[in-house]
């Protein structure tokens, strides 16, 4: 591993200095990806997409297993979510003011209405979602769904949305084989786009949400 490192840092000057999340797949390969992913499941700023999308350029270019790396990034999500899930189910009123002092108090109404609306299909769509994740997560679990049912929900939508990560890193190592710098660049680009219009939409999806709570005359988030 170390004799890969040091075969292309002359390529990679920028990725490979500390603390970045290239430098952490480079050095650490699956075991990275595993906990960058995980992190971000709990503490957002973690890179967990990146991570993902990184690993798959390295698996593109012969120096990881693509199927690994979806593997790795699915545990990831599934710890990472059920880390969040467990907080909700232990913590109560407090760990609800708590993450609302985060995310923002008005997320987590948001998320909760979410979840009293639509019940086991947001275990699923979570996971494509961006600023509501770790709220939902802990609504879901301060609620009534069993750990065992939210599990096998979570851990399926963690595969597809690993593999939707994965894919984009991939296809751009193929199209530009022994160029990784570039091929980075250009996978995380698109990754950036896509997370981009995600975030949009979520926005929307929050205004849409918070006025069906005014219309429903649901109380305003506690401070």
């Amino acid at each position: 591993m170390l004799a890969w490192i040091e075969e292309r840092a002359g390529s990679l000057p920028a990725l490979l200095s500390v603390g970045d999340p290239e430098a952490l797949v480079a050095s650490l390969g699956y075991l990275a990806v595993f906990l960058l992913v995980a992190g971000d499941g709990v503490i957002p700023i973690f890179p967990g997409e990146t991570s993902i999308v990184v690993a798959a350029v390295f698996a593109a270019n012969g120096d990881l297993n693509i199927w690994l790396v979806i593997v790795a990034g699915a545990l990831g999500a599934v710890v990472g979510d059920s880390i969040a899930f467990w907080i909700g189910r232990a913590g109560g009123p407090w760990m609800r003011h708590q993450t609302g002092r985060m995310v923002g108090h008005e997320r987590v109404a948001v998320a909760e209405h979410m979840v009293h609306r639509q019940g086991d299909i947001l275990v699923f769509t979570q996971r494509f979602i961006t600023i509501l994740r770790l709220a939902i997560n802990i609504v879901l679990g301060a609620g009534t769904i069993a750990y065992r049912r939210y599990l096998a929900i979570d851990t399926a939508a963690a595969f597809v949305w690993a593999a939707q990560g994965a894919l984009i890193g991939y296809v751009s190592g193929k199209l530009f084989p022994g160029e990784t710098w570039l091929a980075v660049v250009v996978a995380l680009v698109i990754a950036g786009i896509l997370i981009g219009v995600i975030v949009l939409r979520e926005r929307r999806r929050i205004v849409r949400e918070r006025q069906l709570m005014e219309q429903e005359g649901t109380p305003p988030p506690a401070p």
